[in-house]
């Protein structure tokens, strides 16, 4: 009855910050599933080579990634509604000014390098912190239903961009859907992004009263421990496999001789699969051994690349295979956020994680450019195809062995949002 009482609460209080975080995660996405929309349209117009106009991408995803462990020591001092609200107006902005873009890919790359300082403070960080912090007992579940926001971007995000393009052209497309996701997403965070760790950096005394009690090891200890060195790890080569391949998924599928418009919409089903991945991942976290349910679900995405191999124009095989590696992405962020909380608690949770997340995003421009790279020297998507599968079996077993998590006490009373 207690434990049903505590989920109870945890919800009644919590669900605000959960579709905050659903809100946030959907804008932080964004840029990274909307860019194959783009590739067509730029090579076009500049003759760039795709590894060219990815280097893009790269050049972003690098510099923020360099950056995250820095926001999370922030996010540990300010608390993430004083990060993410002011990140998401300044993303928005930056991200419409891409549309000036000129022939010097040097313009290109520079003006991904400005958006870079933007876009760490919408990192999923900022969102898995508000969650983490809020929740304990059905911490999975809600961080799952919060990071369904990657899915639903990656699900519209490939042909609304397509969409926009057609309707506007590439340039004023860019403006346009930042003005779009800007106005869509603030409202939720201004009114719901109030989370345990916010309230815990808040001096009121009737905030005080209602504060989550953080708990965990020191930064020191998580990262001197072969823990932390196994999840790091695991982000890093899982994220440049998927990451090399889901974004790229548009071009991957026009490659294969599917229309531009076809091609699209069996893309966008990776982000419908991506949600029923997260929640189902998030219920077994809560229930299951949670480095059985991790190593497990990273597995997934070897199907679809041996699938697209076997049957690269059968466009049944193909939507078979985007909506398998959908649901290993819906778990991606999921296990990595809650294999943090649970293995170093919340204490340092921003700054831990941060680290992780730098990786991550590291990860995140080196694996789009190298897939694009081999598509320049080979003429298509096949030997990417093979080469991300061992690192999906590494990733594996990173997570199957990561142990029990570091020795640190919760507090007696913890329940994993206000008292």
């Amino acid at each position: 009855m207690q434990k049903s009482q505590t989920e109870l609460s945890e919800w009644k209080t919590g669900w605000p910050v959960v579709v905050a975080g659903l809100a946030g995660f959907t804008l932080a996405s964004f840029y990274t599933f909307s860019f194959g929309a783009f590739i067509g349209p730029l090579e076009e117009e500049f003759g760039w080579s795709r590894a060219e106009i990815s280097i893009g991408l790269t050049i972003a995803t690098f510099s923020a990634g360099l950056l995250t462990p820095l926001l999370g020591m922030v996010v540990d001092r300010w608390g993430p509604r004083r990060v993410g609200l002011p990140g998401v107006l300044a993303y928005a902005a930056s991200y419409g000014i891409l549309g000036l873009t000129t022939e010097n890919v040097w313009t290109w790359w520079g003006l991904w390098f400005l958006l870079s300082f933007t876009i760490i403070a919408i990192k999923p960080l900022v969102w898995t912190t508000a969650v983490a912090s809020t929740f304990d007992r059905k911490r999975g579940v809600a961080l799952a239903i919060a990071l369904c926001g990657g899915g639903l971007s990656s699900a519209f995000a490939p042909s609304y961009s397509a969409w926009a393009i057609d309707m506007f052209g590439w340039r004023a497309a860019y403006p346009f859907l930042a003005l779009t996701m800007g106005l869509s997403v603030f409202p939720f965070l201004y009114f719901g992004l109030r989370s345990g760790a916010d309230k815990a950096k808040d001096t009121s005394q009737e905030t005080q009263k209602a504060k989550v009690a953080l708990y965990g090891v020191t930064v020191k200890q998580a990262l001197h421990s072969a823990q932390f060195l196994k999840l790091a790890a695991a982000a890093f080569f899982f994220t440049v496999a998927a990451i090399g391949i889901v974004p790229n998924l548009l071009p991957i599928l026009t490659s294969f001789d599917f229309g531009r418009t076809e091609a699209a919409a069996i893309a966008g089903v990776a982000g419908i699969a991506s949600i029923v991945g997260r929640l189902i991942t998030g219920a077994l976290l809560d229930r299951c051994k949670p480095n059985l349910v991790a190593g497990t679900v990273v597995l997934l995405p070897i199907l679809s690349c041996l699938l697209l191999l076997w049957a690269p124009g059968d466009t049944a095989v193909a939507i078979l295979a985007v909506m398998i590696i959908g649901l290993a992405l819906g778990s991606e962020v999921d296990v990595m956020a809650f294999l943090s909380a649970r293995q170093f608690g919340t204490l340092n949770y921003g700054t831990i994680f941060g680290i992780v997340s730098g990786l991550w995003a590291i990860a995140t421009g080196i694996g789009p450019t190298i897939v694009n790279r081999i598509y320049d020297v080979t003429g298509g998507y096949e030997l990417a195809l093979q080469l991300v599968i061992p690192l999906f079996v590494l990733t594996s077993i990173l997570l199957y062995t990561i142990g029990k998590p570091l020795p640190f006490e919760k507090p007696a009373a913890q329940t994993g949002t206000v008292d």
